[in-house]
């Protein structure tokens, strides 16, 4: 079965899922106290709290993402970026990967 719904801690499920069961009119704020929003293996930035919101409310929102980088400085007084944590879902190697659309341009 295959799904578009974003990874959660387990823990975090469990929690808000009991707290449905001992308070069945739990509104979405008072859910959002125990799961803080998605948990993507991969890590990055997760840009801003409303489409975790949206997604909560409705069943529809947009996760923004963005990748963690830092710049190192080199030999020879050039720097380099480091991109240490891709966002979910973006393929890194292959002729689609995010490694090759770099090197092209």
């Amino acid at each position: 079965m295959a799904t578009n719904m974003p990874p959660h801690r387990l823990a975090e499920t469990v929690d808000a899922v009991i707290q449905l069961i001992d308070k069945p009119d739990a509104s979405v704020d008072d859910l959002m106290k125990h799961v803080h929003g998605p948990d993507f293996p991969t890590g990055a930035i997760v840009v801003g709290r409303s489409g975790i919101r949206d997604a909560y409310r409705s069943g529809r929102g947009r996760i923004i993402m963005r990748a963690r980088a830092h710049i190192e400085e080199l030999r020879g007084g050039k720097s380099a970026i480091v991109v240490t944590e891709l966002p979910y879902g973006v393929k890194k190697g292959g002729d689609a990967g995010i490694i090759k659309k770099i090197a092209d341009s």
